[in-house]
């Protein structure tokens, strides 16, 4: 019998978070130390960076420049660009870090643009879809969302984000690689964060394509699964699980989560789910799946924790996402998490941190 394949080890939360604690320290002092209308600016500056990564990741720069250095010449050459402004975007992100302008004028690879590269750990589509002109677009729109308490998508496209994607199929796929790259990312901490081989038969409750759970069952043989979603969202998924070679143990099922579940499961996973709804549409669903579960079942749920101090959080910058996107979506506070929980027959047992932004709450059935 083959070896299971071994997950790779990741530096311990208490040191990520010690380093990010110093860096914030730093950014702090920065801001204390020059008057706020400088640091402002600095922070604006982001306005002209963003647009230059988009377009370098649009023209996929950085895949021409995979095999060696290149000048701005060649590189317009090559994809048929006005040399001059692509010097000087380049000349721009490699001031910023994004890619590496070498001493004889060339420009290379460096960590930073190698995430444009369609490989794992990419971000270029996601930096497409949320740089691209439907995005940038709906954020000039947020101030409605301010004003009204609705969200500012439907107002500026006359109708909510996934019905626009279903009518814009380029679109649509451009958002659904943007949510791999997402996922890729996240894997590993959540691989590291959480021992998914005590649980025999694994539910992943609107889990797409099934990335996250074939990962699980790749380095976990001895489990099998459960995939519910819907039928579109699902159109992918025999791929995925065929890809990992766990299709032999997991059981694909289309339906409705705001339906009645007829599934079983050891452990019940909801990643990135709850904060696309409003309160009432999460405990709506949270009821469905208490309804499913076993009184020794173990529900986890996979989010972003929105922290209670005022300390620097992805989890508070993607709230402005969710604000203009979905009507009702938000990032939740724990206390938040542990009213929709209770509201609907669970109770929060834990919040598992990771080296990334999401964290895993895990929550027991109490009636």
């Amino acid at each position: 019998m083959s070896k299971p394949p071994s997950i790779e080890k990741l530096p311990p939360v208490w040191f990520i978070r010690a380093i990010n604690a110093f860096r914030t320290f730093l950014l702090q002092l920065n801001r204390k130390l020059f008057p706020g209308n400088v640091v402002l600016f600095e922070q604006f500056q982001q306005f002209w960076l963003l647009p230059s990564i988009y377009v370098a990741a649009k023209l996929d720069i950085a895949a021409i420049l995979k095999e060696k250095p290149l000048t701005a010449g060649e590189i317009s050459e090559r994809l048929s660009l006005d040399e001059t402004n692509v010097s000087r975007i380049l000349r721009t992100l490699s001031s910023q870090g994004v890619f590496k302008q070498t001493r004889d004028g060339r420009f290379a690879l460096n960590g930073m643009s190698r995430a444009l590269l369609d490989e794992s750990g990419s971000l270029r589509h996601m930096i497409l879809h949320h740089l691209g002109p439907v995005n940038w677009n709906l954020m000039s729109n947020l101030e409605y969302a301010v004003r009204t308490g609705k969200d500012a998508f439907t107002d500026k496209y006359g109708k909510e984000i996934y019905e626009f994607l279903k009518d814009h199929p380029e679109e649509s796929s451009l958002f659904d690689k943007s949510m791999s790259n997402l996922s890729d990312i996240g894997l590993r901490p959540i691989l590291n964060a959480f021992d998914f081989s005590k649980f025999p038969l694994i539910t992943d409750i609107g889990g797409g394509e099934g990335f996250l759970l074939a990962n699980i069952l790749h380095f976990n043989p001895g489990c099998r699964g459960i995939l519910f979603d819907t039928p579109q969202a699902l159109e992918k998924a025999f791929e995925m699980v065929a890809r990992y070679q766990v299709e032999n143990r997991i059981q694909i099922i289309p339906g409705n989560f705001f339906n009645a579940i007829p599934l079983s499961g050891d452990l019940f996973i909801l990643k990135n789910i709850i904060h696309n709804w409003g309160d009432e549409e999460s405990i709506e669903l949270l009821k469905n799946i208490h309804q499913a579960t076993g009184t020794d079942s173990l529900l986890l749920i996979i989010e972003m924790v929105v922290s209670p101090d005022s300390k620097p959080s992805l989890a508070k910058l993607l709230d402005i996402q969710m604000m203009a996107t979905m009507q009702g979506g938000k990032e939740r506070t724990a206390n938040e998490y542990s009213f929709l929980l209770e509201k609907s027959g669970f109770r929060l047992s834990q919040i598992i941190p990771t080296i990334a932004p999401i964290s895993m709450i895990t929550a027991k059935k109490i009636r």
